[in-house]
């Protein structure tokens, strides 16, 4: 049985994303000088993940992406804000620094939600955690204080659109993670 590592994931469209790298990199020219040690995720790696699936066996892509295309059918394209910095686990010691959903967070959780009951019928078992909606811009190696020392004045990055969703294969590398799309499909009935 071969394996990937695989997720299903969503990305904004090209002008929300471009705020939201400004975001990043506002972000990171205050964590680098104030001494944090942070693997800032590249530009065209910035989504929004559904649903990690971990391993799976190569035999599954086609059922999970015929799964995830059921789900991306029975959601409009979605309107989502971003703006405002959280981390994981907390904004005191944070192990992973993110772009917040300040809006359209229900709509992501729909997505989340319908993925989750489609897996479901496949066997999968329920995802360990609740989803929270967030764009990771970066994972901490060490920090100096917490996440308020490194917000930017400005975190808004307005409002995007998503129109489809993306089986990915992540691909780990000493520099970070690559990933490939194996499968996408559009938002909405005549997706």
């Amino acid at each position: 049985m071969e394996t990937i590592r695989a997720f299903i994931g969503c990305v904004l469209d090209l002008g929300a994303t471009r705020k939201v790298q400004e975001l990043s990199r506002a972000t990171r020219a205050l964590a680098d000088p104030a001494g944090w040690a942070v693997r800032w995720v590249p530009p065209p790696s910035l989504h929004f993940t559904l649903r990690f699936l971990g391993d799976l066996d190569q035999g599954l892509i086609e059922p999970v992406a015929d799964a995830m295309r059921a789900a991306a059918r029975a959601t409009p394209t979605l309107l989502v804000g971003v703006g405002g910095l959280g981390a994981f686990p907390d904004r005191d010691a944070p192990q992973v620094v993110y772009a917040d959903v300040t809006r359209g967070h229900e709509g992501l959780a729909g997505l989340a939600a319908r993925l989750e009951s489609a897996l479901g019928a496949l066997g999968f078992p329920k995802a360990d955690r609740p989803f929270v909606g967030h764009m990771t811009l970066g994972r901490v190696q060490s920090s100096r204080g917490g996440l308020a020392s490194i917000t930017p004045a400005h975190t808004d990055c307005g409002v995007g659109t998503i129109g489809a969703v993306t089986l990915y294969r992540s691909d780990l590398f000493s520099k970070g993670a690559e990933y490939i799309a194996l499968a996408r499909a559009p938002l909405g009935p005549d997706g």
